[in-house]
């Protein structure tokens, strides 16, 4: 291996990975190194008590591999639980809303953690040449001596600032618990940028990790403080629930878009809505229309739109229920869709005959990719930490049906899906590694992002860059700002519902060509970029 590169929002975290390359790791050893330090430097969106899905693919083997290192509903949680204070669905992908949002808030919110079994996983699989010790050590310094708060953690304090339903508000949360508030809400206010960030309570754990290994977190002194405060409030997650936590290694599921194959997170996953869109958009001359143009748009809306409605009713934990992975991932399948666009928006394309987080792409020169989506929920989780352990618990059970009898109904240890990491080859051989952050929108951002490369021909960093819509159901179109006015207008006029928003996704992608290994890192996030080689290394971070 001469070179290597890494692209995620956080800087540090780049800079972290990079200097595993130097020290002789492989792509999984500055992968690993780097999300443990995203846990620390982007705490209000993921860490220890998240979830991980990891794509990955090494010189030799014939296909990608997929680690399913979700988080799984506990022990103690009964279906229908939350059953009799049911009001409804954020979105078409979002969250069920329950009263008092016991459901998304607090440790009834609480789901088994999955990353860290995850990064062991990636580091076995990926034949790390770097010691456990070695990667976590950064993670601890960093949260013990701090960092300066960067713009794209201080926007998480004002992401969600409208507290609409399905997502609490960042300051309810973190003002629920004592820990938390005196952590990330110091004086009961933001923190802004350049002021420092120390979490002396998150170094300690991780040293114990460090010196502890993995099962430090699930069956060590860790492992005995979760599990004693999870029961001191009720929380469904037990100590056998953390001891017995195992990762899944899955098949991909695999796709096709002009010369390139696509290798996606299988179900509970989304990586079958991210090739439902790109299966759908071969409906339509791309080509003949103009980027960003208000036929385009409508376009790019159907796709999006019409997989989520096609694919999320059967989206669950293959585990629990019958999920049809091949039929949903087929071209054949989306035959009469690609018909109904015609009659949908009036631009009929030739048929041809026969898919908060944060996100980490790594490759090398050798052809090894890995491609990590990992997440605590939505900003800030569950909003509460057991003290002395200095990190906040994911939020996940929001994501499932508090009614019993549906395919994503709660059950004990069922996983829940969420980022769609994606691995594509190019004449068979690995090209690109991408990911997104952004809940249901991190797949359309995904999907806009491989059409911007392939179809138009910009530059991964050019693709990442560039404006997004996201539609799910309805006539209801999200569009960034930087989307022309006038093409706003005109889809106002075809009858479309236009709402500008900022939350559009924040993706990272690397590349590897003849030419070398690349890195692209989305603006919309602090843009880590970390560019490693033999002779000399170069870092980019803004």
């Amino acid at each position: 291996m001469n070179a290597g590169a890494i692209a995620c929002p956080e800087p540090l975290a780049a800079e972290t990975g990079e200097r595993m390359f130097a020290r002789g790791g492989t792509a999984a050893d500055a992968a690993v190194a780097a999300a443990l330090v995203q846990g620390v430097t982007n705490p209000l969106g993921c860490g220890l008590a998240g979830m991980a899905h990891i794509m990955m693919t090494k010189r030799g083997w014939p296909a990608p591999r997929f680690f399913n290192a979700s988080v799984a509903v506990g022990s103690r949680a009964a279906p229908g639980c939350f059953e009799e204070a049911f009001m409804g669905r954020s979105e078409r992908a979002g969250r069920y809303l329950v009263e008092g949002d016991r459901n998304q808030l607090g440790y009834m919110s609480i789901m088994t953690p999955g990353f860290v079994r995850g990064m062991e996983t990636a580091l076995h699989h990926g034949d790390a040449r770097l010691g456990w010790s070695t990667l976590v050590e950064p993670a601890a310094r960093i949260a013990s001596d701090g960092f300066p708060v960067y713009p794209y953690l201080e926007t998480y304090y004002t992401f969600e600032g409208l507290d609409r339903p399905g997502y609490p508000d960042v300051f309810r949360k973190l003002s629920t618990d004592a820990a938390a508030r005196e952590r990330y809400l110091p004086g009961g206010r933001v923190m802004r940028v350049g002021e420092r960030l120390r979490q002396p309570e998150y170094g300690r754990t991780l040293e114990r990790l460090a010196r502890g290994g993995p099962d430090e977190f699930y069956q060590g002194e860790v492992a005995a403080s979760m599990a004693a405060d999870f029961a001191a409030h009720e929380a469904f997650v037990t100590r056998e629930d953390l001891a017995t936590y195992d990762v899944q290694t899955v098949d991909p599921v695999q796709g096709n878009f002009r010369d390139l194959t696509l290798y996606s997170s299988p179900p509970p996953g989304h990586g079958v809505v991210l090739l439902t869109m790109m299966n759908l958009i071969e409906a339509v001359d791309l080509a003949g229309l103009a980027w960003n143009g208000p036929d385009y748009v409508e376009a790019v809306a159907w796709a999006t739109r019409t997989a989520f409605g096609d694919c999320m009713p059967y989206l669950s934990d293959p585990a629990f229920v019958t999920v049809p992975v091949q039929w949903l991932a087929s071209k054949h399948r989306v035959r009469a869709a690609r018909q109904e666009f015609a009659f949908e928006t009036g631009h009929a394309g030739p048929t041809p005959t026969d898919g908060h987080t944060t996100h980490v792409s790594v490759c090398d020169d050798s052809g090894d990719i890995v491609s990590i989506t990992h997440s605590i929920g939505s900003i800030a989780g569950a909003g509460v930490m057991t003290p002395g352990l200095g990190f906040l618990y994911n939020n996940f059970l929001g994501h499932f049906n508090p009614l019993r009898g549906y395919h994503n109904s709660i059950a004990p240890r069922k996983r829940m899906g969420g980022g769609s990491p994606t691995i594509v080859y190019r004449g068979g051989a690995p090209w690109m590694a991408i990911g997104s952050s952004g809940g249901s929108r991190l797949i359309s951002s995904v999907f806009q992002t491989l059409l911007n490369i392939v179809v138009f021909g910009m530059s991964p960093q050019d693709a990442v860059a560039a404006p997004r819509i996201h539609s799910e159901s309805g006539r209801k179109i999200y569009v960034e700002p930087a989307l022309s006015g006038a093409v706003a207008d005109a889809l106002r006029r075809r009858g479309y519902e236009i709402e500008v928003t900022g939350y559009m996704g924040c993706n990272q992608a690397v590349t590897v060509t003849s030419a070398g290994v690349a890195a692209a890192s989305d603006p919309r996030g602090g843009k880590g970029i970390g560019l490693w080689r033999r002779e000399h290394k170069q870092h980019e971070e803004a």
